[in-house]
C-alpha cells in the first residue's frame, strides 16, 4: 500500500513551497503562543538548512516518506524533537497541500508568461523587420490576399499574448493562501490566517475552510492555459513546416535547428515544430485528464486530487519547453522574399481589390463581386496573364486600376484598423509590446 500511495517522487518538486509555507505556519503558531521565539527561530533555521540542501540536490529522503510534507515534518522532528511535533497544530495536509501548489502555480505562470514575452518580443522584431515582405495571406490554404510578412508574424503574435494575459488570470486565481482551512472545517485553535498570508506574499487568504481544501480550480486554470497556447505553437509550427517545405520555399531552417535522416542526407526535417504540435496534443489530454479527475469528487479533500501534481508539472513542463523551442527555431529561420513575392503576385489574389475599386464608384459590392468574377473565370479560360492593357480593355475599368496588380502597393493601401499596410503593422507592434508588457506586470 505504501508504494502504491506514495506521491513522494512527484511532489518532492513542492519542497521549496512546503518549508516557505511552513515557515508561515510557524509564524502563526509563534503570534497564538503555541511557540516560542527560540522554538521559531530554531525551525526556521532548520528549514532554511533544508532548503539549502535540496537546492545543493542533496534531499534528505530516506524513501520512507510518504509525500514532501511527511518528510519536511521528519526533518524538523529529528532535529528538533518536541518543537518539530508541535509545527502540525491547526494544519492539515489538506490545507498544506492546497497552500503549496498555489504557490508552485503562481511561479509556474509567471516562467510561462515570460517565456511569452520573450518569444513575442522575437515576433515583433521580426515584424519590424518585415513590413514590407509581400507574402500570400490564405484561407482554406489556398491563396487569397497579399498581406506583409510581418503582419503575418503578428498575428501569431496576437495569439499569444492572449495566452500570456491567460497565465497572468493563472497567477492571479492561484493568488491565496488556504493556511487555516485545516483538513475542511477550520480549528478551535486560535490562529490568524492573515500572517501566513503576508509571510507568503499572496494576496487573499480563504473565504470557506471546505471549499479551500478541494478547490483545484486554480490548477485547471494554469492547465487550460498551457492547453490554448499550445493549441497557438502548434498552428505556428505549422505553418513552419509549410513554409520550409520545398512545396512553399517560403523560409529554410537552419542546420542548428533542424534534423537530418538516417537514409536521405540532403533533408533538414523541422523536427522542433513537428514535435510541438505533438506535445500540444500531450497538453489538451492533460487538461482533459485534470478535468476528469475532478467531476466527481465529493466535498471536501479525496485522495485522487494527489494525481493533479503529475498533470499540471507534465503540462507547464511541456509548454515552456515547446516556447523556448520555437523561439529559437523561428529565430533561426531564414526567408525567401522573392519566393513569397512571387507567390503572392501568382493567381489572381487581386480581385478582392479590384472589387473594392467598384464599390468606390458606387458600384454594389455584389454586382462588383460578380463582375471581377467573370474577369477571374476570363483569364483561367483563356491562360492569359492579368496586365494593365488586358484590365483596361474591360468595360468599367480605369487605367489608374492598375494599382490592383502591383501586390507590394495593394499592401501599402490597405491601412484600415488592424490591416496590413506598414503603418498599421508598426501601429500593431507598439500594441502588442504594451499588452504583453501589461501581461507579465508583478505585483
Amino acid at each position: 500500500m505504501a508504494a502504491f500511495t506514495s506521491s513522494s517522487a512527484v511532489d518532492l518538486r513542492l519542497l521549496p513551497y512546503d518549508i516557505a509555507a511552513t515557515k508561515a505556519h510557524a509564524h502563526v503558531l509563534n503570534h497564538a503562543g503555541f511557540l516560542d521565539d527560540d522554538e521559531l527561530d530554531a525551525i526556521e533555521s532548520v528549514l532554511t538548512r533544508l532548503l539549502d540542501e535540496w537546492q545543493n540536490g542533496d534531499v534528505r529522503d530516506t524513501g520512507s516518506d510518504e509525500d514532501v510534507h511527511s518528510l519536511v515534518e521528519r526533518v524538523l522532528t529529528e532535529e528538533l524533537g518536541e518543537a518539530g511535533r508541535r509545527i502540525h497544530a491547526g494544519r492539515s495536509r489538506n490545507d498544506l497541500v492546497a497552500t503549496d501548489l498555489r504557490l508552485w502555480c503562481r511561479d509556474a505562470a509567471t516562467e510561462a508568461a515570460d517565456a511569452l514575452a520573450r518569444f513575442i518580443e522575437l515576433l515583433s522584431q521580426l515584424a519590424e523587420q518585415h513590413t514590407d515582405t509581400v507574402m500570400p495571406g490564405y484561407t482554406h490554404l489556398q491563396r487569397a490576399q497579399p498581406v506583409s510578412l510581418g503582419f503575418h508574424l503578428l498575428a501569431h503574435g496576437f495569439a499569444l499574448v492572449r495566452d500570456a494575459k491567460r497565465f497572468r488570470a493563472a497567477y492571479e486565481s492561484a493568488d491565496v493562501s488556504t493556511l487555516g482551512a485545516g483538513a475542511l472545517a477550520g480549528t478551535t485553535l486560535d490562529l490568524d490566517p492573515y500572517i501566513a498570508t503576508q509571510k507568503l506574499d499572496v494576496t487573499r487568504t480563504f473565504d470557506n475552510a471546505m471549499d479551500a481544501v478541494s478547490d483545484r480550480d486554480f490548477v485547471a486554470d494554469l492547465v487550460y492555459a498551457c492547453a490554448l497556447c499550445g493549441v497557438h505553437l502548434s498552428r505556428l509550427a505549422e505553418e513552419v513546416v509549410l513554409w520550409t517545405s520545398s512545396e512553399f520555399g517560403f523560409a529554410r531552417l537552419s542546420d542548428s535547428w533542424s534534423t537530418g535522416s538516417s537514409m536521405m542526407p540532403q533533408k533538414r526535417n523541422p523536427d522542433v515544430a513537428e514535435l510541438t504540435r505533438g506535445r500540444a496534443a500531450i497538453v489538451i489530454g492533460d487538461l482533459t485528464a485534470l478535468l476528469t479527475v475532478l467531476k466527481g469528487l465529493p466535498l471536501a479533500y479525496n485522495r485522487d486530487l494527489q494525481e493533479d501534481k503529475a498533470i499540471v508539472f507534465r503540462a507547464h513542463d511541456a509548454t515552456v519547453g515547446c516556447i523556448e523551442a520555437m523561439t529559437a527555431l523561428v529565430a533561426s529561420i531564414t526567408f525567401d522574399p522573392t519566393t513569397m513575392a512571387d507567390a503572392a503576385m501568382s493567381g489572381s489574389t487581386w480581385a478582392t481589390d479590384l472589387a473594392e475599386v467598384l464599390v468606390t464608384r458606387g458600384v454594389p459590392f455584389r454586382d462588383a463581386h460578380e463582375m471581377v468574377g467573370r474577369l477571374v473565370a476570363d483569364l483561367e479560360g483563356t491562360g492569359a496573364a492579368a496586365t494593365a492593357s488586358w484590365l483596361a480593355s474591360h468595360e468599367g475599368f480605369q487605367p489608374e486600376d492598375v494599382f490592383v496588380l502591383d501586390r507590394r502597393e495593394v499592401v501599402s493601401r490597405r491601412g484600415s484598423r488592424g490591416g496590413t499596410a506598414p503603418n498599421r503593422v508598426l501601429e500593431q507592434i507598439e500594441q502588442l509590446r504594451a499588452a504583453i508588457n501589461d501581461a507579465c506586470m508583478r505585483k
